[in-house]
C-alpha cells in the first residue's frame, strides 16, 4: 500500500523537509558530535505525526490519504 505522492508537495511536508535540511547543515558546521532521530506514527484522522529529535524536538503533522482508499472512492 502506497500513499498518494501529492502529500510531498504540501506546506507541512515542505516545512518538515526544510527543518531536516537545516539540522543537517547545523551538524555539518558543528565541531562536536550530534544525534538526529526521526519518529513517525500514524494518527487517527488520516494524518502522520513526525517528531524530529536533535537536542530539541520539532513536531509536524501531515495529512495523507492511502492510495487504496482513493481507489475505493473514500473521501478524505
Amino acid at each position: 500500500m502506497t500513499a498518494d505522492r501529492s502529500i510531498l508537495d504540501g506546506a507541512s511536508a515542505r516545512r518538515l523537509k526544510a527543518q531536516l535540511l537545516q539540522l543537517v547543515d547545523e551538524f555539518l558546521l558543528h565541531d562536536g558530535w550530534g544525534h538526529l532521530e526521526l519518529d513517525m506514527r500514524i494518527l487517527a484522522r488520516r494524518q502522520k505525526e513526525f517528531v524530529i529529535k536533535a537536542g530539541r524536538e520539532y513536531r509536524f503533522v501531515i495529512d495523507f490519504q492511502n492510495a487504496e482508499e482513493t481507489s475505493k472512492g473514500v473521501a478524505p
